[in-house]
């Protein structure tokens, strides 16, 4: 029998003073081997504090249980965010993304930072550079501007890397927007999927991770090992029959003829009384 826990975030907002109104987000579902996490990140992002329970679930849930993200937001403060995903990223559980309605801008960095996805029918993903604004003296305005801008033209580039192309995001880039049904999403997490398990996770640690990847030849390659191994056998073939070092000559023995010959020779020089000339 499966036991459901409900825990209840303490928002610390404008009705922190009346909790009880704060609808619940985060629902524990126990099972005889795991616990299976749901929670619906709804609404605009708002302060870091609103989310601590999250935050803390995603870290000190086992690896065994289950990790469920609803997300039906259209975006919020990135400092939130922020925080989500430090918390996403060190949770050992699976965590499940997956789009009731509303997706878009700090959400969907949320969205693409679980292991794996789902999307309902009418799914709506929406994608921008960032909005805000900041007050103070003209220098400080000018300097926190431009950080702000090498910032998030270095983030949108990361985080949106093989699921948007480098067109769409430089369209963002120039202050485009982007909207994707529930079908375009998927096709492009399937890309994005094999991008991300080609990259590993960046642990060297990680036994997945750890293993030199496949190599896949490709038919150049495979023609040129048959020709490197046709031409290895033929040398081989070629070295068996034919010698291609020289050999030694060696010096003939003379015949009994010729012996007799130079014999005689020798005689005639010494009645002429003349040298005998010796042969080398």
């Amino acid at each position: 029998m499966q036991k459901v826990t409900v825990s209840k975030e303490k928002v610390m907002s404008d009705s922190k003073l009346m909790p009880f109104m704060e609808p619940n987000k985060l629902f524990a579902t126990e099972y005889h081997d795991h616990v299976r996490y749901d929670y619906y990140l709804v609404g605009n992002i708002g302060d870091p504090e609103d989310y601590l329970d999250l935050c803390h679930a995603l870290r000190s849930c086992g690896q065994q249980d289950e990790f469920f993200l609803r997300f039906n937001s259209g975006g919020g403060q990135v400092r939130t965010g922020n925080q989500i995903l430090n918390a996403l990223r060190e949770c050992p559980a699976e965590v499940v993304g997956f789009i009731e309605h509303d997706c878009g801008s700090m959400t969907t960095f949320l969205f693409l930072a679980c292991d794996t996805w789902g999307v309902s029918k009418y799914a709506e993903w929406f994608s921008h550079t960032v909005s805000g604004g900041n007050y103070g003296k003209e220098n400080e305005t000018f300097e926190s501007s431009q950080f702000l801008r090498k910032q998030t033209h270095k983030r949108i580039r990361d985080e949106y890397a093989n699921f948007l192309t480098p067109i769409e995001i430089e369209s963002i880039l120039k202050g485009s927007d982007i909207y994707l049904d529930a079908d375009e999403i998927m096709d492009r997490l399937n890309i994005y999927a094999e991008a991300r398990d080609s990259q590993g996770c960046g642990d060297e640690n990680c036994p997945g991770c750890s293993q030199e990847p496949e190599v896949q030849e490709t038919v150049d390659d495979l023609i040129a090992e048959a020709v490197d191994i046709g031409i290895t056998k033929a040398m081989d073939k070629l070295m068996k029959k034919y010698s291609l070092v020289e050999k030694e000559v060696k010096p003939k023995t003379p015949s009994l003829k010729t012996k007799k010959a130079v014999k005689e020779a020798a005689e005639i020089y010494k009645s002429l009384g003349e040298e005998v000339p010796v042969i080398k």
